[in-house]
């Protein structure tokens, strides 16, 4: 297994953006996407720090993190960890152990801009948050140096391995069946109007740990349709229909 995307938000140095091409194509990643760019790919600079790896990786640019993520199927978020105290973080080894058990090929890796890191609803999008240990004397790395450590521990740390675990369902689908939970859970009360985020953020974190499937993410949404009707036909006294 190996990661085939890196993830890149708000990149603003475009030395860093042509250095991080250069170790994307260093270990085989053949796809970056860039999400709203501070630097632009046309910029010589980006080539100068590339040093020939553009003709290895295909870079495409996006507006958002669902979409540059759609097809992903697991997302593996940077994140120091300071000032998210319950933020649940893990090590590198840790994330390649949880990436290798789904048994998913569609994994990639997700960078914060330089200054500020990831954004909280970027960071909930995605399915684990690792930190890289460094001395906490100077805890920063640049951008490209985390990106080449993370590679060099899937490139040494993962092998192929036998398992039946079912595929996780791709991003698009977990961030649908969030937004039918994000109504559905409004609409019968359940959710603070003033913070809903709240607990819609916990169920985020269970469906990251767990890798949910397309089928249980089905199951999940089928429920959403049964209350969403129920809620709407409150008088009905024969149990209601089955709404899968």
């Amino acid at each position: 297994m190996k990661i085939n995307r890196l993830i890149l938000i708000e990149t603003s140095s475009p030395g860093n953006l042509g250095a991080a091409l250069r170790v994307a194509a260093n270990f085989g990643v053949t796809n970056v996407a860039l999400v709203r760019p501070k630097a632009t790919i046309e910029d010589p600079i980006v080539d100068q720090w590339a040093c020939g790896a553009r003709q290895y990786v295909d870079i495409e640019v996006f507006d958002d993190l669902d979409a540059a993520a759609a097809d992903s199927k697991t997302l593996v978020a940077t994140a120091s960890g300071r000032g998210r105290p319950d933020q649940p973080i893990v090590s590198p080894s840790e994330a390649i152990d949880t990436v290798l058990q789904r048994g998913s090929e569609d994994a990639a890796l997700v960078f914060g801009s330089e200054t500020r890191g990831m954004n909280r609803d970027d960071l909930d999008r995605c399915d684990l948050a690792v930190r890289i240990p460094t001395d906490p004397a100077f805890p920063v790395l640049n951008l490209t140096q985390s990106i080449a450590i993370l590679l060099s521990h899937f490139a040494i740390e993962s092998s192929p391995s036998e398992t039946n675990q079912p595929e996780p369902a791709p991003h698009h689908t977990v961030e649908a069946l969030m937004a039918h939970l994000h109504t559905t859970l409004a609409e019968i009360g359940y959710l603070d109007p003033d913070n809903p985020d709240r607990i819609l953020r916990k169920i985020r974190r269970v469906f990251g740990r767990a890798g949910i499937t397309e089928n249980e993410a089905a199951i999940f949404r089928g429920i959403c349709r049964q209350v969403d009707w129920a809620r709407q036909n409150p008088r009905d006294t024969d149990g209601g229909r089955f709404n899968r």
